[in-house]
């Protein structure tokens, strides 16, 4: 499959992808809004966790609501933006590299891995993977920085990836570090920090969906130019 359609695979998977989750946090919220209203109305029902044993009445659940709604679905679906996007750029960069493999020519690689290889693709395809995961541990503005390198394709904006690098951030205290705003949070944010180190990180819906914007805008413009450049590169 040529380079330009793998892009275009990839990138209709990705924002398909984005409009489910923001669909389920959109949907999710409410469902629970009509749970107020039909408890208004009368309705009464419990509910039982067999796993937990936890037992609820509609009152109970309705006390919940403050806890599943802003502390759980919206860093859950939150941290699934940001998955989303890295898997979307280092698929992209994996795509870029098989294709054209030169910028690859100078890595040093493992001998056992050679002569195990079925084939050059799959030698290539060890190399840029390897190359990649060592990419994951940098800075998001470096990620940027290597895909420039490999193709020039003038976006996003410096002010897109500072926002980006901050979001990132973000979901990384809320994987890593409960919630707590660290030292790493503060450097990797920069000017865009929210929050000063040891503060809990909040998060609200305009965050969340300013959040969403952001990666489904970069995703759209970055994969426009990168079909825009591989098509151009066609013999």
């Amino acid at each position: 499959m040529p380079l330009a359609d793998d892009i275009q695979a990839l990138t209709t998977g990705t924002l398909a992808a984005l409009v489910e989750r923001h669909d389920y946090y959109t949907f999710t919220k409410r469902v629970w809004r009509m749970l107020h209203r039909i408890v208004r109305e009368g309705s009464r029902f419990s509910f039982h966790n067999q796993a937990t044993g936890t037992r609820v009445n509609e009152q109970t659940l309705l006390d919940l609501e403050q806890l599943y709604v802003t502390n759980y679905l919206l860093s859950s679906t939150f941290q699934d933006f940001v998955s989303l996007f890295e898997d979307f750029f280092f698929e992209l960069l994996r795509c870029w590299l098989v294709a054209y493999p030169a910028s690859l020519s100078r890595k040093q690689v493992d001998m056992g891995m050679v002569l195990d290889a079925p084939d050059k693709k799959a030698i290539i395809l060890a190399v840029a993977d390897h190359e990649l995961n060592e990419l994951k541990y940098r800075r998001l503005a470096e990620w940027f920085a290597y895909l420039d390198r490999l193709v020039n394709l003038g976006c996003p904006t410096a002010d897109e990836i500072e926002t980006l690098a901050e979001i990132k951030a973000s979901r990384d205290v809320l994987v890593h570090n409960n919630g707590i705003v660290n030292a790493t949070y503060v450097s990797k944010a920069g000017s865009r920090a929210r929050h000063m180190e040891g503060e809990k990180l909040t998060m609200i819906e305009q965050y969340h969906r300013e959040s969403w914007q952001t990666i489904n805008n970069v995703v759209r413009d970055v994969s426009a130019a990168a079909i825009g450049k591989a098509r151009a590169s066609q013999p």
